[in-house]
């Protein structure tokens, strides 16, 4: 016999919302030229621009070689720039150029468009409510993450 936890369970909703999301939001930054990695590396830059290369990897979960090569393709659109550290010069860090705002916005703009799609036929404050038990959810993750790791 074997055990299944029922697909309406929560962890399996978050999981496949999360998919969903990415999914629908793929379809419609392709028209800008984006793939998945790359709107995920902007993005995250617009975050924490100047990080480091290091920085940006750990952030993204993805390996520095793997990293290293998307930011090549964004150089190549003129999205992205390294520069070398002011106090180690083998250390690059990351920022945005003035070419990529506009990718920028469109990539946000969209991203509202699915959100709102997304929770469409949610009250204003049911949709409060989720976001503040989803922002709950990510602390204890957090938690749990940093107490493993040793933190606290």
């Amino acid at each position: 016999m074997s055990f299944r936890e029922p697909t309406d369970h929560v962890g399996y909703l978050i999981g496949d919302v999360s998919r969903m999301l990415r999914t629908v939001y793929d379809r419609r930054v392709e028209p800008l030229g984006l793939t998945r990695a790359q709107w995920r590396v902007l993005a995250r830059i617009s975050r924490i621009e100047g990080c480091t290369q290091t920085e940006l990897a750990a952030e993204l979960e993805i390996e520095k070689p793997t990293l290293g090569k998307l930011i090549e393709r964004l150089e190549e659109k003129v999205w992205v720039t390294r520069r070398a550290d002011n106090k180690d010069a083998r250390t690059k860090r990351v920022f945005l150029t003035k070419r990529a705002a506009p990718v920028l916005d469109e990539m946000f703009s969209l991203a509202d468009e699915v959100l709102n799609a997304a929770i469409a036929g949610l009250t204003r404050t049911e949709a409060n409510q989720l976001n503040t038990a989803l922002l709950q959810v990510k602390s204890n993750l957090s938690e749990l993450l940093s107490s493993e790791n040793g933190e606290k």
